[in-house]
């Protein structure tokens, strides 16, 4: 379980590992401890090591997609904020599916905006981090 007095943890999971990078040198900048993994089975191997306060998370990535890999993950971790990301509007009817069984996640559209992307983790996801 993450431990929420320490810097909080994110978890930045994306298959394009420029965007993935520059989250996380966004976030690390930002007061915040941001790690990268690359896919979704390696975002659930990742959690194990590096248990994240909050994960912000590609949708539609190859093998284990986002919702697979959000669900997986919240089954270890059940108070980590997740944050789903997408570039396209079919995101939207994947995240139906996963409310159908019982999880209901937040959908971030693509292109993100760092200051949007911050203020949400700090208010919504309680997930601190201070201006650098």
């Amino acid at each position: 379980m993450p431990d929420r007095s320490a810097t909080p943890r994110v978890l930045v999971v994306d298959d394009d590992r420029n965007l993935a990078d520059s989250l996380v040198s966004i976030l690390n900048k930002s007061g915040f401890v941001a790690s990268a993994a690359y896919s979704g089975r390696e975002a659930i191997q990742h959690a194990v090591t590096f248990p994240p306060d909050c994960i912000l998370m590609d949708v539609f990535m190859e093998g284990i997609d986002g919702v697979d890999a959000a669900i997986a993950i919240r089954e270890t971790i059940p108070l980590c904020g997740i944050l789903l990301i997408s570039g396209y509007e079919d995101a939207r009817e994947r995240l139906k599916k996963s409310t159908v069984r019982g999880h209901d996640f937040e959908l971030l559209m693509k292109p993100i905006q760092p200051a949007s992307l911050l203020q949400r983790l700090r208010s919504r996801y309680h997930c601190g981090g201070q201006a650098a």
